[in-house]
């Protein structure tokens, strides 16, 4: 037996030596998978990146330089990798499919930590995957399938943290820094709202530092969606060395104009360059200002309107932004759902870009949608009136149903419609429903005892139970089928008519 052991034991030991090195070269090699390949994509510089995070996501360097491994250094890599889809695929598995042209963009997506979850999730598979440059800004630091999302207000200047209005970023931060791990939106925070106008100026700022050489800056809320290949064939016919700053132009007080943010603003390259790029610390110049001024879009203007930039006004001259942010020259004309958005025989056969006051199921509803067409389509009102209102629009009265018809307004409430106070009101529906037929223009009405309600444009508007004061609401179907026949871009005959989902079931 002794010698069987002796001519056995460098066998083992050699069987073991064999197992230890097959694994170490399987190991070597999952690690190596795991590091990011090479792109033909024009990245962004990893060091501009690095040195635009706020403090709180940088390591201390006395202990990284010591003691960090290469597995540390292969998740710093994904990390910065992931934020700019460097190698082709998403961190989640998505495949990234970037509509041309936006590899010169940088797109910034601004939430708050009490609605991240709610909101913006639903973008990882939907929006993120189209382009390669974005950040996530909030009012906490978090992460979301590997994306960081960034507190753009962590370096705010200690006196205006100090304020009343960050009672709730102070809140959140002993919160983080208690339970790390707790839900924000469950712990009965509020006033989010009251951080949002801070965040707008050093969101720009750091989008600028993370991508300096950008053509497009772009930024939309959490609740907005895009609709990228429309964008991108618009901003093709632009220039992006001209100052633009667009979207759905309104109006602070009836004066003064402003780029509203939940539509979607678009900065040219040039632009952050000659404001941004030339003043480092503009993104913190404006903290006193916003503490008696409402609105960060507002504050953005105010920051370009002091170096002389206005934004370009929605209307027919150059470029022709209106119809596509769905804006107009009020507050009450932004961008909506498509069940709320305003389609007229004037931008019928226009193109739609952006949607705002979304939830994440309406998100993905317009991604599918989108997915119908081939990305050299352009997607106009009229395809989203067919995909969205066309077969929800029923003739005859329609109880317990606000159509949002409120172009010339009747009514005998002063409160809640002060300037038609005066106006003749109407006492019936059936006498708001001849008004709307004595209106040429009219395609919808709607009415409750006291209001009447009248549109030229169309919408579908939602089921709307609000007791004994609840809407009815009608459409002129006829009118409307006059308005696609006459448009150039829609026959009638060429689709189902109005109505056609009830008539299928």
């Amino acid at each position: 037996m002794r010698f069987i052991d002796r001519v056995l034991a460098p066998r083992k030991l050699l069987v073991i030596v064999v197992t230890i090195f097959i694994v170490c070269f399987i190991g070597s090699v999952a690690f190596k998978r795991t590091l990011p390949l090479p792109t033909s994509i024009s990245d962004v510089d990893i060091q501009n990146f690095r040195d635009s995070i706020p403090s709180y996501f940088k390591s201390d360097k006395s202990d990284c330089d010591v003691t960090k491994s290469a597995e540390h250094a292969a998740e710093e890599e994904t990390f910065n990798s992931t934020y700019t889809h460097a190698r082709g695929i998403y961190a989640n598995g998505y495949e990234t499919s970037y509509v041309p042209g936006t590899e010169d963009v940088f797109l910034m997506i601004k939430t708050g930590a009490t609605v991240l979850w709610q909101r913006f999730p639903i973008h990882i598979a939907t929006t993120l995957p189209q382009l390669p440059h974005f950040a996530v800004y909030s009012d906490a630091p978090d992460v979301v399938a590997g994306i960081p999302v960034i507190d753009i207000l962590a370096d705010t200047k200690p006196a205006t943290k100090a304020s009343d209005q960050f009672e709730t970023w102070r809140q959140q931060q002993a919160l983080l820094n208690e339970h790390a791990n707790i839900e924000i939106s469950q712990a009965g925070i509020t006033g989010g709202w009251h951080l949002d106008k801070y965040k707008n100026l050093p969101m720009v700022a750091h989008g600028y530092k993370a991508y300096p050489t950008a053509k497009w800056y772009i930024f939309m809320d959490a609740d907005t969606y895009i609709l990228w290949p429309n964008m991108m064939r618009w901003l093709s016919t632009l220039n992006s060395e001209d100052l633009l700053y667009m979207g759905s132009v309104t109006y602070l007080g009836g004066k003064t104009p402003f780029v509203h943010g939940g539509s979607g603003v678009v900065m040219s390259g040039a632009l952050i360059r000659k404001t941004f790029g030339q003043e480092p610390d503009l993104g913190s110049q404006y903290e006193s200002y916003a503490k008696v001024h409402c609105c960060g879009d507002h504050i953005l203007s105010h920051a370009f309107r002091d170096r002389n930039v206005i934004p370009v006004l929605t209307g027919d001259g150059y470029p022709f932004v209106s119809w596509r942010f769905q804006g107009g020259y009020h507050g009450d004309l932004q961008a909506e759902p498509p069940i709320t958005v305003r389609f007229s025989k004037l931008n019928w056969c226009e193109e739609i870009v952006t949607f705002h006051h979304l939830t994440a199921h309406d998100i993905e509803q317009l991604y599918e949608f989108e997915q119908k067409f081939s990305r050299d389509q352009p997607i106009l009102f009229k395809d989203v009136y067919h995909e969205f209102i066309m077969p929800y629009l029923r003739g005859g009265r329609q109880n317990n149903w606000d159509n949002q018809a409120d172009i010339r307004v009747y009514s005998n409430d002063p409160e809640a419609d002060p300037k038609n106070a005066q106006q003749k009101v109407y006492e019936s529906y059936e006498s708001c429903s001849d008004a709307c037929n004595q209106w040429e223009d009219c395609m919808m009405f709607r009415y409750r005892p006291g209001y009447c309600g009248l549109s030229d444009e169309i919408r579908l508007g939602k089921k709307h139970v609000d007791g004994d004061d609840s809407y009815s609401s009608f459409w002129r179907l006829d009118r409307i089928r006059a308005v696609r026949n006459g448009s150039g871009c829609d026959p009638v005959d060429a689709l189902p008519e109005e109505g056609e989902f009830f008539r299928q079931r």
